[in-house]
């Protein structure tokens, strides 16, 4: 008589969305940023992210990858790494009503998604990011607000021929109103970047202003 014996192998399934810590002194990391911020259209010069590698030198900027399971059936494949979001406790320029070195504000300045891996992972790292935002290593407990900047929602609906000026194409989303439905409050706007034009000049650019509150 044969006896077979059966083993079960267990597998557990991976988080669905995880955010990893990136390290700009890694240069393999810092040019898949780059790649990724060239993606985005804003910010993907050199000195651009030194400027942050500073920041994170300092403590001031929490900057993570936002990774997904990989798509492959091998086992050991790393992580997709689907965009990068940052938690930061300074502002640039300095507004103490966004970010403090106390952490008693924290701002999201850097938020990133693939196009390749959109469809609920910005939700799921926005969500992730808020309860960062209270707890230590990378926010604080006395923390009071989480606040974000967004591209004003004048250029959705008032000055949508704005987008005709530009070499850039209309985002499919107004991400102001993204950030409202997600529970931010709108309390001010502020000219805040300059877009070059498509006769040469350059455009000031409003941002809307929003804020989460953290403790009741």
């Amino acid at each position: 008589m044969t006896t077979t014996t059966t083993t079960t192998i267990t597998t557990t399934a991976e988080e669905p969305c995880t955010l990893v810590p990136i390290n700009l002194h890694n240069s393999a990391e810092f040019a898949e940023l780059k790649q990724q911020r060239r993606k985005c259209g804003w910010d993907y010069e050199d000195a651009n992210l030194i400027a942050w590698r500073d920041k994170q030198d300092a403590n001031l900027k929490s900057f993570f990858w936002i990774t997904i399971p990989s798509q492959s059936t091998d086992a050991d494949a790393p992580r997709i790494r689907a965009g990068h979001i940052s938690l930061d406790s300074y502002a640039d320029p300095p507004d103490p009503e966004l970010a403090t070195a106390d952490r008693s504000n924290l701002t999201i300045q850097t938020f990133f998604i693939d196009p390749a891996h959109r469809g609920g992972l910005g939700r799921k790292a926005m969500d992730i990011v808020e309860t960062m935002a209270s707890e230590e290593p990378y926010g604080s407990p006395e923390c009071k607000y989480l606040t974000l900047n967004a591209l004003s929602k004048r250029y959705f609906y008032e000055e949508s021929h704005f987008w005709d000026k530009l070499d850039r194409v209309r985002p499919a989303v107004c991400t102001a109103e993204w950030y409202e439905r997600r529970g931010y409050v709108y309390w001010k706007s502020e000219p805040r970047y300059h877009e070059p034009l498509l006769e040469g000049d350059d455009a000031i650019v409003w941002a809307d202003f929003l804020r989460k509150p953290l403790r009741k």
